[in-house]
């Protein structure tokens, strides 16, 4: 569907991809309501989207509460009188090992990662159905596929998420509503910088740009799965076919990290 003129939500807008996507999507001509919990994060999103000559309007949420999925809902629809287009962006990690998580733990990160999407697509599903038109993009993550070393949780999130989104793209087939599953690599956010424990990952983080992009492709020509950047999907495909010889490459691949990680608190400080 075209971007230009659609009424867009972005959840998780306050930073990372959801910045870049409520930025992207007003570069392309849409209407973008920016949803997020920091609502002095939002106001700078709303700032950079109406340098391109469109409207925007930040709308704080927590999208793990139901109510407030609905709420906002109702006031794009009340305020514009529909809503096209949904980017489900909103997610938060859990980087810990499997023994360490608590049940409250594991069960926060299904709330805001999966059920949050299922709450706000919910919510603004029937009215896209009734009018034959709209686009919703599930973000999920290449975790959903590999199992990374203590992201189990998150892991299981952006599974289900996933799924969930690919049964509706089969539910919905022929009905005009577009459904999307777009799931990012390594990407530079915050996301990693929250965590106590650190990622056994160092390598390159790509820039939030290009997942805001990738999603504006998925909404113009209604695809319905991406991995961005796009050689991260080979890796998944893989695993069903390797998953033995893979999962014993993440186990060696996090007890070298560790290794690294006790080797540097070893090592003396240079005073400064």
């Amino acid at each position: 569907m075209k971007i230009r003129g659609a009424i867009s939500i972005v959840t998780g807008a306050s930073s990372g991809i959801g910045a870049a996507t409520a930025v992207e999507l007003a570069r392309r001509g849409a209407t973008v309501a920016v949803v997020a919990r920091r609502a002095e994060r939002l106001a700078e999103v709303v700032e950079q989207c109406r340098r391109h000559g469109t409207e925007a309007f930040a709308h704080p949420a927590d999208i793990s509460d139901r109510a407030a999925c609905n709420d906002l809902a109702a006031a794009v629809t009340a305020r514009f009188g529909k809503v096209d287009v949904v980017v489900n962006n909103a997610g938060i990690s859990l980087r810990r090992h499997a023994a360490r998580a608590s049940v409250e733990e594991i069960e926060r990160v299904m709330q805001i990662n999966f059920m949050g999407a299922v709450y706000l697509t919910m919510a603004v599903l029937p009215g896209m159905v009734e009018r034959g038109r709209g686009s919703i993009v599930n973000v999920t993550s290449v975790a959903g596929y590999i199992p990374n070393p203590h992201e189990s949780a998150y892991g299981a999130s952006k599974a289900a998420l996933s799924m969930w989104s690919h049964g509706l793209a089969v539910d919905l087939a022929g009905s005009g509503v577009h459904v999307g599953v777009l799931s990012p690599g390594p990407i530079d956010t915050e996301i990693w910088e929250k965590d106590e424990e650190e990622a056994a990952y160092d390598g390159k983080l790509y820039p939030p740009s290009i997942v805001a992009e990738g999603i504006a492709r998925m909404i113009e020509s209604n695809k319905v799965h991406a991995t961005v950047p796009r050689q991260y999907g080979l890796v998944g495909a893989f695993y069903p076919l390797v998953g033995r010889l893979m999962r014993k490459g993440l186990v060696e691949f996090q007890r070298r990290a560790e290794e690294k990680g006790r080797a540097a608190e070893r090592s003396p400080k240079k005073d400064a």
